[in-house]
């Protein structure tokens, strides 16, 4: 088949519902509802018009942001049906993203009980059950009585090799932070392996959206764990996401070795990335000044937003680039995915009763 048939049909389809959310003033009017019913009612008559229905009929916000994860699945799972077997994989991987999120949910949820002694009968509630990508037992996790039963219930899935690297014991001593570290390059190992089986056009744009995407998570990432957290060059490199030019050139320069590492890594952001290096260079170490520790954190601030718009014009140019790509298909996963984490995040201040000017400064709007 042709790149045409391939993409013609799906990307027309995209391209419409692109339409529409750009052309929605949805955000614009939830942020003006004077209070979360009013901001709800706003979903009525769009897309978004169940999340809508399970909050009038729950009065529970938690539930409602639990239905807008289960349409983001079905929404991917519906695109994936209409695309050629590569990129059906590469979309599928995408989706596991969501579904380790949400399977590191639910073994907080089993250790917030089975370690910590706390109550989850309430939390327990708001963990997507439904099929994601792998059949996972989430209520076994939830309710296991011994390590082994996380295994069982993960069995026949990715995740069980990485989980049975670790015990009760190790869990209890270092906490959830390895495993989910090792759940999370899991995902990325995975990611650059659907990459790499992509065909050359749509290796080349995916690769030109996530390298980048790495590269700056894993800036962010250093400036956290050594300054922060003052992890050593062994820990240091157990986080670091193995993809993209950051980590290579990091593990050439021995950048994960020195006593500084944000000042050995200044030389490779300036290369690669200069837009940022003024963040890098106003960042100091610290362990509890906290006028320091204030001052880091609104360069990692500035630092995350350069991310999200780096990722923002990333996606655009995918648009506005070759038709008959995955281009497309990828600018509507980002845009869909964006809407909700505004919705989201717009509901959950509007429940706090934040007022409009509050909520657009939160959201940089």
């Amino acid at each position: 088949m042709s790149r045409v048939s391939d993409y013609a049909y799906i990307n027309a389809r995209l391209r419409a519902r692109i339409g529409i959310m750009r052309s929605s003033a949805i955000i614009d009017e939830m942020i003006k509802a004077p209070n979360l019913v009013e901001a709800v009612a706003k979903l009525d008559g769009t897309r978004h018009q169940h999340i809508a229905e399970v909050y009038r009929s729950t009065g529970d916000l938690e539930a409602a942001e639990l239905s807008l994860i289960e349409e983001q699945v079905q929404s991917c799972r519906a695109i994936v049906q209409y695309l050629p077997s590569g990129s059906s994989s590469f979309l599928t991987v995408l989706l596991e993203k969501t579904e380790i999120e949400n399977l590191k949910t639910a073994i907080r949820v089993w250790y917030s009980a089975a370690v910590m002694g706390h109550s989850i009968s309430s939390r327990s509630r708001y963990i997507c059950r439904m099929l994601i990508v792998h059949p996972i037992d989430y209520d076994r996790i939830i309710n296991a009585s011994s390590y082994q039963d996380i295994l069982s219930a993960v069995s026949g899935t990715p995740y069980r090799d990485v989980l049975s690297a670790f015990n009760m014991e190790r869990l209890t001593s270092e906490g959830l932070f390895p495993l989910e570290t090792a759940l999370d390059h899991l995902w990325f190992r995975n990611l650059q392996d659907a990459i790499d089986r992509l065909p050359q056009v749509d290796r080349k744009l995916a690769s030109s959206v996530y390298d980048v995407d790495v590269d700056l998570k894993n800036i962010l990432m250093l400036v956290r764990y050594s300054y922060y957290y003052h992890l050593d060059g062994k820990e240091l490199a157990s986080v670091l996401i193995p993809m993209g030019y950051i980590a290579k050139a990091a593990g050439k320069r021995s950048v994960l070795q020195s006593d500084d590492p944000i000042s050995a890594l200044k030389e490779i952001v300036q290369r690669r990335y200069p837009q940022i290096i003024d963040e890098i260079e106003h960042i100091r170490r610290t362990a509890d000044d906290f006028t320091t520790m204030e001052e880091n954190a609104r360069q990692i601030m500035l630092i995350e937003k350069y991310l999200g718009e780096r990722r923002q014009k990333a996606y655009q140019r995918l648009l506005l680039g070759k038709p008959f790509s995955i281009g497309v298909v990828l600018s509507y996963f980002f845009l869909e995915r964006q809407e909700d984490s505004l919705i989201q995040a717009v509901l959950s201040a509007k429940s706090y009763s934040w007022d409009e000017g509050k909520i657009r400064e939160a959201l940089g709007l």
